[in-house]
């Protein structure tokens, strides 16, 4: 249901009926979402309750009661999904099942009578990325010097990626010089500049301030109208792949975060 609904958000959908059923398609999902947060929060809480009444220091009468309690409650949300009323699990697995088989007929549907949207960018430096073009700034100013590059790579589990690095050298202030990297999953609404900033404010501790305080004003200097494009020649090398994925599964352990 993920995946159709941010497919069709691709379309200019005119059709009313289409409009509801995209309607009733995200409450399903979000219903679907809910659901499952609800199943794994209640497991997890069971597994913290039998760690604590398997203590050997707990009461033995008090363990027996609580565990006899438990067993109970697991039955009664197998029974009814952890919902006060008779539906039980498999008829919920079931309504959301259809509403996923479904979806794929609603795109068939959406493409049919709806109309392309212009893709529109947040940051324009994503359409180049997304068509599979690597960017490039560097240029010495005074005592600096400033090398920007991203390159993007498509993965058909991981969606596209896009490799960043920024190196800035003073050799005046030589402890204003950095080095900052990052991995990004790249969307029609990824600003790149903004994400490295908001990564970046996640990782300040005092000692890092005063070399932070420069990495930022770096980034928001950086001139993006200037930055050249050109497109990205994948390295057939085993060495480069061995590094990528290491990088990748170092910075993104989960390809589904950074949505």
């Amino acid at each position: 249901m993920e995946a159709a609904l941010e497919a069709s958000r691709k379309w200019t959908i005119v059709d009313a009926s289409l409009v509801r059923w995209r309607q009733m398609l995200e409450r399903a999902a979000n219903e679907c979402d809910e659901a499952l947060q609800r199943c794994h929060q209640r497991a997890m809480d069971t597994r913290e309750t039998e760690k604590v009444v398997m203590n050997p220091s707990f009461p033995r009468r008090i363990t027996h009661a609580t565990m006899s309690y438990i067993s109970s409650l697991a039955n009664y949300c197998v029974r009814n999904a952890g919902e006060p009323s008779s539906t039980n699990t498999a008829s919920i697995v079931r309504r959301f099942e259809r509403f996923a088989d479904s979806a794929g007929e609603f795109i068939r549907f959406v493409e049919l009578g709806g109309m392309p949207r212009q893709r529109m960018f947040h940051d324009p430096l994503i359409g180049h990325l997304l068509a599979g073009k690597e960017l490039d700034y560097e240029v010495s100013r005074g005592s600096g010097h400033h090398f920007f590059g991203v390159r993007p790579v498509c993965f058909d589990e991981r969606g596209v990626e896009a490799k960043v690095c920024y190196d800035y050298q003073d050799q005046k202030a030589p402890q204003n010089s950095f080095v900052l990297g990052a991995m990004l999953r790249l969307s029609d609404s990824t600003d790149v500049v903004g994400v490295m900033l908001t990564c970046l404010q996640t990782v300040i501790t005092p000692h890092f301030s005063p070399v932070a305080d420069t990495v930022r004003k770096e980034l928001t200097q950086l001139p993006t109208q200037d930055f050249s494009c050109r497109p990205y020649i994948v390295s057939r090398d085993v060495e480069h792949w061995n590094y990528h994925n290491i990088l990748t599964e170092w910075f993104r352990p989960d390809p589904q975060c950074c949505k």
